[in-house]
């Protein structure tokens, strides 16, 4: 996750959807230059005030294995790995063996498809839809 995007994640959703059932799960990989796990850790720490709070879990991911398999699943161009894309999963997704295709993503990347780019307002909407399922 950018800096930016975690910004308006937290604006936009955090902030203003009170719900208990809400959990955030942030990835970091290092993407845009090379950091061992240790320097990865770090900065994940120094981070994570962008999203703060005990709805909001912080991994680090010096691998990058969740953004490659996200690559694949939600087609990312050229075989690049997933990274700032932000996804939501419904209450009935489960994760098995392989990671699950999200119920709804927004991204923040070029040679993508236009309608899905990081729209704080739309992206807290759909996660308030899903919830209205989990909360009847």
């Amino acid at each position: 996750m950018c800096r930016r995007g975690a910004s308006v994640i937290q604006e936009h959703v955090m902030e203003k959807i009170a719900s208990d059932k809400l959990v955030n799960y942030v990835v970091w990989l290092p993407v845009l230059n090379f950091q061992n796990a240790a320097t990865l850790q770090r900065n994940v720490q120094k981070e994570s005030s962008r999203l703060p709070g005990p709805r909001s879990l912080h991994y680090s991911d010096p691998e990058g294995y969740s953004g490659k398999e996200y690559g694949k699943i939600i087609g990312v161009p050229y075989g690049s790995p997933a990274w700032d894309i932000y996804f939501v999963f419904g209450p009935d997704v489960r994760w098995d063996n392989a990671p699950p295709a999200p119920t709804y993503w927004e991204h923040q990347l070029g040679g993508m498809d236009r309608t899905r780019r990081l729209n704080g307002p739309r992206f807290a909407e759909e996660v308030r839809k899903l919830l209205a399922e989990v909360e009847q």
